[in-house]
């Protein structure tokens, strides 16, 4: 239960919604959403910390926003939320006078957040968004810029579609909608792939909960830190950290 919204309000709230439901989770006692997302298994897999007190969180791709407004509920002390879409597509500005909440609300993709935000968090998540991504690797070197503390990860992997190959680092590449018969999924890593991706990008990976349990896996959640020095990729690379163009008058500097 996210806040005191009686049962009574959430019912009347549910049924009058128009907007899409992508989370599920308990808007009231016994008043549950109807998304098929199981929000509070993310929290739960992430070992996120019941007290979060005085800690500043970032939820990128928040759709309906449960984990925004349930760190909130924890105690955090700031809390942003960013979608692609607009706070009405998923109902986020309706949830957010529902509940009272203060959760702050910013339109605009992971590649162009930090300069957007300019600043860093201790708690980041990135629940369920990388896999949607064109650009997965460019994903993970701007979310660097955005960790303080921590980063948990939720993502689409392949290893169940090809168990010879789950324990390499191997990534399947979707043209059309093969991946749960959406065509808005492009990539999927393995376990092993996804691991080494964060440490190139300057992620201390910490822990990893595949899931299913059992047989080869389909999601991960993957808590990581940062590491001290500089990004691994840029000792080894010609590429360097995304950066602005500049245009002067008579070319490119």
């Amino acid at each position: 239960m996210l806040g005191d919204v009686t049962r009574e309000a959430a019912a009347q709230f549910l049924q009058t919604s128009t907007f899409i439901w992508h989370q599920c989770f308990e808007l009231a006692p016994e008043v549950m959403t109807p998304g098929v997302n199981n929000a509070p298994l993310l929290f739960e897999r992430a070992r996120v910390p019941q007290d979060l007190t005085g800690q500043t969180v970032l939820d990128i791709g928040t759709t309906n926003g449960w984990c925004a407004f349930e760190a909130e509920r924890r105690g955090a002390s700031r809390v942003v939320a960013v979608d692609i879409y607009s706070p009405a597509r998923f109902g986020f500005s309706n949830l957010r006078e529902l509940l009272s909440s203060r959760v702050e609300f910013v339109q605009g993709s992971v590649y162009e957040l930090p300069e957007i935000l300019m600043e860093k968090f201790d708690l980041v998540f990135f629940f369920g968004v990388l896999y949607h991504l064109r650009h997965p690797l460019l994903a993970l070197d701007r979310l660097r810029e955005l960790v303080r503390g921590e980063l948990a990860l939720e993502s689409a992997v392949c290893d169940f579609e090809n168990p010879a190959l789950a324990e390499q680092t191997y990534v399947r590449f979707y043209r059309g909608a093969e991946l749960g018969k959406d065509a808005s999924n492009w990539f999927a890593p393995t376990v092993a792939a996804l691991t080494d991706w964060m440490e190139s990008s300057g992620f201390a990976v910490k822990e990893t909960t595949p899931g299913p349990l059992s047989g080869p896996p389909a999601r991960v959640m993957i808590r990581a830190g940062l590491r001290l020095e500089p990004p691994e990729y840029i000792s080894i690379s010609y590429e360097r950290p995304f950066t602005s163009v500049r245009v002067q008058q008579g070319g490119r500097v």
